[in-house]
């Protein structure tokens, strides 16, 4: 999947998801080799397969693909993922929209790993500190040393962000080192909400864990 942008904000951000620094090494959002993967964008697939693991859980806004290829693979099946297939995304144009999708998308991550009872692979945890962090900078008042682990999670993003920046000889990949912090802090806020009001899935969602409840 290769990430284009419009304006200048949006072509940040595309930069940041077309890097680990946005996207934390997800195999479909780089240009490497074909191979089997855990996830992939969901671009073509069996219908019988499909259909035999129970489809798409409806109950779920966000991560619903990463949740049927958990089941998918308890199943048994396996996810090739090829360069032969090449889907263009536009990502959102504006601050606040970014934030919104991401803090959607950490809410639907952790919903997938309560209902599975799977742990967090490193790319999803490093995410989950940011949240925090950010709590903590009012603390700083009274302790400075709080604001450590925020600062040099910004600092960070920004130095990849200039990075970019300079391999790609473009004044509006500066701003994807912010972008990414945007994602970031979503994608954290809308994980640690979505474990604090401990929702489980329904019947119908819980059933779809045992593979044969679709056989």
């Amino acid at each position: 999947m290769r990430t284009r942008g419009g304006g200048c904000f949006q072509r940040a951000v595309a930069h940041a998801q077309n890097s680990r620094l946005g996207a934390g090494g997800s195999a479909h959002r780089q240009q490497g080799p074909a191979g089997f993967v855990e996830h992939g964008h969901h671009a073509l697939f069996d219908l019988g397969v499909f259909r035999a693991a129970g489809g798409y859980d409806e109950s779920f806004t966000h991560n619903e693909d990463a949740e049927l290829d958990v089941r998918l693979r308890r199943r048994g099946a396996r996810i090739w993922l090829t360069g032969a297939v090449r889907i263009d995304y536009h990502p959102r144009a504006a601050p606040w929209p970014l934030f919104q999708q991401y803090r959607n998308y950490g809410g639907g991550r952790a919903r997938t790993l309560l209902l599975h009872r799977v742990r967090p692979r490193l790319r999803q945890a490093l995410p989950l500190v940011v949240a925090p962090a950010i709590a903590a900078l009012p603390a700083a008042l009274i302790w400075p040393p709080a604001a450590a682990p925020a600062l040099a999670w910004a600092g960070v993003c920004c130095a990849y962000g200039a990075a970019i920046a300079l391999a790609q000889s473009s004044p509006c990949a500066l701003l994807s080192g912010p972008a990414a912090m945007i994602m970031h802090a979503g994608w954290s806020l809308g994980f640690w909400t979505e474990l604090a009001l401990g929702r489980r899935p329904g019947r119908a969602a819980a059933a779809r864990r045992r593979p044969e409840a679709a056989e």
